[in-house]
Formats: C-alpha cells, structure tokens, sequence
C-alpha cells in the first residue's frame, strides 16, 4: 500500500479530535478505499477499529452486490469478523433506502463487537443532486464525527459548503494522491467478475428446498428460466446478514425448489433468500437485463 505523506499528518490531526466515526468519500478512482483501510490499520494499532465498505460496486471486503464491514481487535493486522448485507446490485442509485438500513444494522453490530473507532469507505455515488442528497443522508446517519474530501480540483465543493452547516462535523481536505490510477467501466466490470469467478468457479450446483425460507429483493413477477437463470442470490441468517451467495440455475415456485450454483452452507441457519438484480453468466461475467425485458420474456 503506497502511503502519501500528508496521510500521517491526517492521522495525527484525527487522533487529536479523538475521532470516532471517520466518514472518507471521493468520486471513483479517488483512492478512498485504500485511505480508509490505511486509516482502519492505522487506529487498529491503537484500538478496536471497525472498517465498514459501504460501496456496493468495487467491494473490498466481500463480494460486489454487498455492504461489509470487518473488525479489527487491538493490534490484529486483518479483520477478524466480517458481516455482509446484500444490496442486489452494483450501484446505489436505486437502492439506497436498502444500503442506508445495511450501514445502520453494520454499524451496530460493529458497536456491540466493541469497534471504538469506524471507517467508512463510501461509494463514488457522487455526482448530482440525487447523489449529494444520498451521501448526506449516508452522513447524518452515521452521525459521522469527521468527513475526509477526497478531490483533484473542486469536485466535492458543493457536499463540503452543506456539510459545514451541520456545525458538528469536521471536514478535512485531502488531494488525490499521484498513485492512483483510473480505471475504466470495462475494469471495474471485469473486476467485479474477477471476485464472482474466485467465489463461484469450483462450486456445485444445489439442489435446495426453500419452503422455510422468506423470499425478498427482486423477486420477478414470474419464475421463469428467462427470469431466474443466472439471477444472483444471496442466503441470509434470520438478522438478513450473508450466509452464502448463489447464482441460480432454476426456480420451482410450487415446490419451492431452488437450484443454484453455491458454496456449501448450513441451510438450517437461513432464514431469508433474497433476489438481486444482477444476472451472472456461465463464464462468471455479468449480464444486466432490465425488468421490462424480464417481464417481456416472462409474458411470452
């Protein structure tokens, strides 16, 4: 991890305030992942640390699709414990009452594991007045202490002038560093795929029966092949955190049959099955299909 300078000064200043809700934010390819998990080392050598991801997109804890976060005990390098809530798609724009909930229950949990100091990596869900909207309702939330700006010019201009009128909030200004490197839509595409094919490549496909299990999320209007297979989904303990992921082959509504491609895991423990929009193909690559076109396909 490459470490700009003026990023220990920043830590010394966040010590001084005894910061305890550290909220980094940028547009993409702004290297604010990798300074909220410098930051999440950084004060885990001091004290229990919980780094929460909350970029559905380029996930760094989990796989894309989810909400994460890790803890860090006292002086550990790498976090212990890590908690997922499925978001069902790679982009916040139409799913942020569901990302607000998944940081809310992430946060707790990392306060009832003792966290005295969380870092939040927020998505580049930045540009426009729906996004500005998202990110301070992200930021009064958390009841964040300080928001770290992540700009090359004046990008972030217009969230800082709002951000000062909360009066409570510590805002600190941090420019791009050097290091970064941009990556395009097709990258950040096939990075996403890169994780979907070292989760799911070596699985077998299940046979399961879901007739215990709340189903939730996108389900279709109808189980169909076209509306099922390669729907990706995710198996959620009775708190809606993460068992399992899978990628669905076939639905039997009837029955209440699912089969999917999936890691083997303790059906016992799942309470709900939630249905993503994000379709993934036999080659692990992912295929968005619109819910016009699925009901489209569904009525024919």
């Amino acid at each position: 991890m490459y470490v700009e300078p003026s990023w220990n000064s920043l830590v010394e200043r966040l010590k001084s305030k005894d910061a305890k809700r550290i909220y980094v934010v940028g547009v993409p390819d702004s290297g604010k992942s990798t300074l909220a998990r410098f930051l999440s080392e950084t004060f885990a050598v001091l004290k229990p640390t919980a780094f929460i991801d909350s970029d559905p997109g380029q996930s760094t804890l989990s796989l894309p699709t989810t909400i994460s976060a890790g803890f860090y005990s006292t002086g550990s390098k790498e976090p212990q414990v890590i908690l997922s809530r499925f978001i069902g798609d790679t982009s916040p724009q139409h799913k942020q009452a569901v990302i607000l909930l998944a940081l809310h229950r992430l946060t707790d949990k990392m306060q009832e594991k003792g966290a005295d100091c969380m870092i939040f990596d927020s998505s580049g869900y930045v540009s426009g007045q729906d996004a500005l909207e998202y990110q301070l309702s992200v930021i009064e939330m958390l009841q964040v202490d300080v928001v770290i700006l992540l700009q090359r010019n004046d990008e972030l201009q217009r969230l800082g002038a709002l951000l000062e009128k909360f009066g409570t909030i510590t805002i600190e200004e941090i420019p791009v560093s050097q290091a970064v490197r941009p990556l395009s839509m097709p990258m950040r595409k096939e990075k996403r795929e890169s994780k979907y094919r070292a989760y799911f490549e070596n699985q077998e496909i299940r046979v399961l029966d879901v007739q215990n299990l709340a189903l939730c999320g996108s389900l279709p209007e109808r189980f169909t092949v076209q509306s099922m297979r390669g729907r990706l989904l995710a198996f959620c303990d009775r708190e809606r955190f993460v068992i399992a992921m899978g990628i669905a082959r076939s639905f039997y509504e009837s029955d209440k049959i699912c089969i999917c491609q999936a890691p083997d895991f303790d059906l016992n423990q799942t309470a709900f099955l939630h249905f993503g929009d994000i379709f993934i193909n036999t080659d692990f690559k992912e295929e968005h299909i619109s819910k016009r076109q699925l009901q489209k396909e569904s009525r024919n």
